[in-house]
């Protein structure tokens, strides 16, 4: 199942993932993050939505996530 993955206006990676991969695993995924030039913390992004860490991956065949660096928040 191939996804795209966008982190930054110039930072694309088209990439094949097995049914049982997870957005977490995507997001936890060093080599794909190093790819992108992407920093750990990221939240994963499809048509301006949040998705959830337990979402497959297989989900998104065809379509683009986007990957945003997570606000950090301060208490």
């Amino acid at each position: 199942m191939a996804v795209t993955i966008r982190y930054g206006v110039t930072n694309t990676i088209t990439r094949d993932f097995d049914s049982e991969t997870t957005v977490g695993d995507l997001l936890s995924d060093r080599s794909l993050l190093g790819a992108l030039n992407a920093p750990e913390g990221c939240v994963a992004l499809s048509g301006g939505t949040s998705l959830s860490l337990d979402s497959f991956v297989s989900d998104f065949s065809g379509e683009t996530v986007t990957l945003e660096k997570q606000a950090s928040s301060k208490a």
